[in-house]
């Protein structure tokens, strides 16, 4: 992972990280390059009701994503054991990575939110996964990436602090061609309009006749 002062901006160079994945392979950055643009999301995880929505609407339109030759990589604060054993055998077409310490969350300048927010975020969670029908994955998340660490310090992970989402979209070269930093429960865009992003911000391969 790339050492990082400040925070990278559009026009920059995306700082570097190779991760292991939800599939078990290693989630390298740089071997995007010269083949593929890249939308980093950084997510709040399988915990959060609404995050698990946004992995849906980026999955449904993932086929648009690979037209517009970008792919997905979905940054979560879950325990990757955690994770696993959360999907088991529901495969993501995109790949899922973990930073349970936050470690490349700050690196690309993305912080916790603490006290209010953290309260809010924390209590609209939770209402909305237990009055639209997702009780059972709710506590089936928590309870997962709780019981999989030490109890304590996973409590106040999630009850205390309420992460930034971040999107970076990073073309062929890459480089950061736009970013959007939004609340921990805002609005993700879906494949579809990712897609259109990537086409609006990044240069696509010519087509040879």
């Amino acid at each position: 992972m790339d050492p990082v002062l400040e925070p990278p901006s559009v026009g920059q160079p995306a700082p570097r990280f190779s991760l292991p994945s939800l599939s078990g392979a290693e989630v390298d950055l740089a071997s995007y390059r010269g083949r593929s643009n890249v939308v980093i999301w950084f997510s709040r995880g399988f915990t959060c009701p609404f995050c698990r929505i946004y992995t849906d609407g980026v999955r449904a339109g993932y086929g648009a994503l690979r037209d517009a030759e970008t792919e997905v990589i979905q940054v979560a604060p879950n325990l990757l054991e955690s994770a696993r054993r959360y999907f088991a055998d529901e495969i993501l077409p995109f790949p899922f990575v973990c930073d349970p310490d936050k470690r490349l969350y700050a690196v690309y300048g993305l912080g916790d939110r603490r006290a209010l927010e953290a309260t809010r975020t924390a209590v609209v969670s939770f209402a909305y996964a237990f009055t639209h029908g997702d009780t059972r994955n709710q506590i089936r998340g928590a309870w997962f990436d709780v019981m999989n660490r030490n109890f304590l310090r996973r409590l106040h992970h999630h009850a205390m602090t309420a992460h930034e989402q971040g999107i970076f979209l990073i073309d062929k070269e890459g480089v950061i061609r736009h970013l959007t930093v939004v609340g921990p429960i805002d609005p993700v865009p879906g494949g579809v309009q990712l897609a259109e992003l990537a086409r609006a911000h990044c240069a696509q391969t010519p087509v040879l006749a």
